[in-house]
């Protein structure tokens, strides 16, 4: 087994790894977020003995290994594949970019269990090698309308479950437009397979280079590229305005769940494997990764994620006020070879400005470079390294013009510390 090239700048995999400062990103991707403790524990150990023993919650919901050597990579992948956590080939791990709602299948309050769809569709995007055109980052959501609504995650081609005129559709959303089609729940796997084909076509003709879906709708509209596609059941739907923390004890129904996350979506190996020993022993034996860098304990019960919360203690996120949710932060230096500054550490400084204001949401993003891969999203406060200081952006990207250069991290807390003060005035 030879290794995998390592180009910067793309989204990594197992079969193909991204070269960062601490060794190679292994990136998993867990199929709807659905991992049993038994491949938690296995993943953990691997992530321990192949790597340094981190492991990051991407905001998709994927596991990465952190620290893999060269040498190391190979053996990784062979323990891995034995058990069933690797893809055929490269190209076919590329594609399986499917979210789902991380409650698939537990929550009662689901309009359907949506958990054939996410495998039927997986299966289709592997076995039509005309899928394996679409762009890396192409992304594909089946919400089922219960209690954790993925409304705001991005995604190309989006299916969210609701109820129209009392039966339940799938409302199909392209690059988060409000102009939805409606499908019959039986037809979402075709209905993705269709506009992705459509997509690609489009791509190839088209005298720009169409990165993302968003980019084809902003040339055609919603109702034109449905019409492509032969959809023409055609509704407003706003998409969802919240999505309740899942962080701490939940109940749903007669069960319930403990949300724990860690700062910045990085675990260590020995934090995944006590998760994975708790879902086992007092659990249902499986844990639930979601977009917001959490993972889910479904059915344990209040006494038992008490006593979890207090052993997880400060290390972890297990309140959905925790001051370090309103900071969104990449890897930084030295882990990665584009950052210039290190990002964790002092997004661990800045999140102490939170503490005591009722903020709720990504309120900072600190970006170790330009390409601000930890939050594409706009957000309020913005820091970039550069050179080792920091650029700051408001309102905007990490890419965007910033209002202040080539801050120390003294001076951009200073910065922070006067405009949080000056919101909650």
């Amino acid at each position: 087994m030879s290794l995998a090239p390592s180009i910067k700048g793309w989204c990594p995999g197992a079969l193909r790894p991204m070269e960062s400062g601490d060794g190679l990103i292994v990136r998993l991707r867990i199929t709807g977020g659905m991992l049993s403790a038994a491949h938690a524990l296995l993943i953990a150990e691997a992530a321990h003995r192949y790597g340094n023993g981190l492991i990051d919650l991407s905001g998709r919901g994927n596991l990465q290994l952190r620290g893999v050597s060269p040498s190391n990579w190979p053996h990784l992948i062979e323990d891995l594949s034995r058990y069933g956590l690797i893809d055929q080939d490269a190209e076919a791990e590329a594609v399986r970019n499917v979210m789902a709602s991380p409650l698939a299948g537990l929550d009662p309050s689901a309009l359907l269990d949506i958990r054939p769809d996410v495998n039927a569709l997986e299966a289709r995007l592997v076995s039509n090698r005309a899928l394996h055109d679409l762009p890396a980052k192409f992304g594909f959501l089946i919400d089922d309308g219960s209690t954790l609504p993925l409304a705001h995650e991005e995604a190309d081609i989006g299916f969210e479950a609701i109820t129209h005129q009392s039966r339940v559709h799938y409302a199909v959303r392209l690059a988060g437009s409000e102009t939805v089609a409606l499908i019959e729940p039986e037809h979402l796997v075709t209905t993705a397979e269709q506009v992705a084909l459509a997509f690609i076509n489009a791509s190839s003709t088209s005298d720009k280079r169409l990165r993302r879906l968003k980019d084809w709708l902003q040339d055609e509209g919603a109702e034109a590229l449905f019409k492509t596609v032969g959809l023409t059941t055609l509704i407003t739907h706003a998409r969802a305005s919240t999505t309740p923390s899942p962080f701490g004890f939940h109940t749903l129904g007669t069960q319930a769940y403990l949300g724990v996350g860690a700062p910045f979506g990085r675990f260590s190996a020995q934090g995944l494997i006590a998760l994975a020993q708790a879902a086992a022993k007092d659990g249902s034996g499986e844990l639930r990764l979601t977009p917001w860098r959490a993972i889910l304990i479904p059915d344990l019960s209040e006494e038992v994620s008490a006593t979890l919360i207090e052993q997880a203690g400060p290390a972890y996120i297990t309140a959905p006020h925790d001051p370090r949710l309103a900071v969104a932060a990449c890897p930084g230096a030295p882990d990665c070879l584009s950052a210039s500054v290190p990002t964790h550490g002092d997004a661990l400084a800045f999140a102490s400005l939170f503490k005591g204001h009722a903020v709720s949401g990504t309120h900072l993003h600190v970006s170790g470079c330009e390409k601000g891969c930890a939050r594409p999203k706009a957000t309020k406060l913005v820091l970039v390294g550069r050179d080792g200081h920091y650029d700051l952006v408001l309102n905007g990207k990490a890419s965007d013009t910033p209002v202040r250069r080539g801050l120390t991290r003294e001076a951009a807390e200073t910065a922070l510390r006067d405009l949080i003060s000056g919101d909650a005035a």
